[in-house]
């Protein structure tokens, strides 16, 4: 995995699949946890990412690892091909639904099949998606479940059967299990559904069912761990870890303005500088709002209304924007929702000048999958102050052309100083299999170009026959 997280959350699914300890025993020693009520340390995470780990380490668990024993690796090394197995299948298959729902969501829109498949690869290649794939944080799965829910509430306003409300409220369901605050999205899509659709009894007598369902679940779960309702993890752990002189709202101690305008101006977490798709819908959705279809204008401001919310449910959080993350990651989801318009609107309305600012986002978000943000974090707390974007330029001018400044890199390892992709970690540990790694890793990356050209070629074929493709 590309974060301590992610390795968390698969900790605690074993404990769930194994009986093992919710919170391991090097993890607890170094201060993460919780007391539950039972005296033992639980994490301070929802259930939701250790559901979806939970298959994959047993089928993971049941196929590798007896083969892994059979050919004498020691546990150590076994643990860490499990964990390079299991986040690979987990991000492949999150990566596909999010691909596959984008352009499903997008033609239910209007869209052509060019401007779905367009819109969907921008969201992967052209946002802050593309780092959250690499470093497998729970923002994949939730954007995953979002649009899950997006493509269930089109479906019911298209059919009006209840099945696709109810898909729709189970991914929101889930949603909440992964993180609480997936209730504001709850909220906003079923008032986008009502607001765009017919029937709101019936919509809401089925959609309501699996959000309560979920509720009452995490409610349950709360109480097993720490034998509490009405409180969260994250209020457990303000009270318990409060710093001296820190007041009796923390960890919502942080300035609620300078972090809810930060959102959208700060140098390190701005969302319009590590989204700049972002601007682009902002340009198009004025200048052509009247000529926008209904459905399409009343989600753009369902979204815009989402993002502020989250701007200002975050706003006082004490570790402004995740720290340790490429842009603001707590308000990403209706960031990389808006985002997901950006392709098919410019396809709509033509304005060349935008196709710039796509282009820059490209070239930044593969910037920020080639080394690990925790780079930039490190220097900002050394002195370099000129911003993420500026700094993450400087680092990577200076490691390839191998004019690292030392006063730069000190206290940084070889490892967040090497290109974070993983055929050229291994060149650090295991040398021979590196070079094998790296072939194969520069195989699939040179079929990538063809493999979009294929999907392009495929979509404009389809637009220029006489029937659109189904959803």
């Amino acid at each position: 995995f590309g974060n301590i997280d992610t390795a968390r959350r698969w900790q605690v699914a074993r404990s769930i699949r194994l009986g093992e300890p919710a919170v391991a025993f090097a993890d607890a020693r170094d201060g993460f946890g919780i007391p539950g009520r039972n005296g033992m340390p639980q994490a301070w995470y929802g259930l939701g990412q250790s559901l979806l780990l939970l298959p994959i380490d047993a089928l993971v668990d049941t196929a590798l690892s007896p083969l892994l024993r059979r050919f004498g690796v020691d546990p150590i090394r076994r643990k860490q091909v499990a964990e390079l197995t299991i986040a690979f299948l987990m991000q492949a298959f999150l990566t596909a639904c999010v691909l596959l729902l984008a352009r499903r969501v997008l033609l239910t829109f209007g869209f052509g099949n060019a401007a779905a498949v367009a819109g969907s690869l921008a969201l992967l290649f052209a946002t802050t998606c593309l780092q959250y794939v690499q470093c497998a944080q729970e923002n994949e799965l939730l954007l995953a479940l979002a649009l899950a829910a997006l493509a269930g509430l089109r479906a019911w306003h298209r059919e009006a059967r209840g099945r696709w409300a109810l898909l729709a409220g189970m991914a929101c369901g889930f949603a909440i299990l992964v993180r609480l605050t997936s209730l504001l999205e709850t909220a906003v899509f079923a008032g986008f559904a009502i607001a765009a659709g017919t029937n709101p009894k019936r919509f809401l007598a089925w959609f309501a069912p699996p959000v309560a369902a979920a509720l009452l679940f995490d409610r349950w779960y709360q109480w097993h761990r720490f034998g509490e309702l009405f409180s969260t993890y994250i209020g457990i752990f303000g009270r318990l870890h409060r710093p001296p002189g820190q007041p009796l709202s923390f960890p919502f101690s942080y300035p609620f303005w300078k972090g809810f305008l930060g959102t959208f101006v700060s140098l390190d977490k701005s969302v319009l500088l590590f989204d700049p798709l972002l601007i682009v819908v902002l340009l198009l959705a004025v200048r052509n709002w009247r000529s926008l279809d209904r459905a399409v204008r009343l989600l753009l401001l369902c979204l815009t209304l989402l993002l502020v919310a989250y701007a200002a449910a975050y706003a006082r959080y004490y570790d402004f924007g995740g720290d340790v993350a490429w842009g603001h990651r707590f308000v990403l989801l209706p960031v990389q929702l808006l985002c997901l318009f950006a392709a098919p609107l410019l396809f709509q309305h033509r304005w060349p000048a935008l196709c710039i600012l796509v282009f820059v986002s490209v070239i930044l978000q593969a910037a920020s999958t080639v080394i690990p943000p925790n780079v930039e974090v490190i220097q900002r707390g050394t002195g370099s102050r000129q911003g993420v974007l500026w700094n993450r330029a400087v680092n990577i001018a200076q490691i390839a052309t191998n004019r690292e400044d030392p006063r730069r890199f000190t206290g940084i390892p070889v490892e967040w100083r090497t290109l974070a992709y993983f055929p050229f970690q291994l060149r650090l540990r295991f040398p021979r299999l590196a070079a094998w790694a790296m072939a194969g890793w520069a195989a699939l990356f040179l079929s990538l170009p063809v493999l979009i050209a294929a999907l392009w070629f495929e979509a404009r074929r389809q637009d220029s026959g006489e029937s659109k493709a189904p959803y």
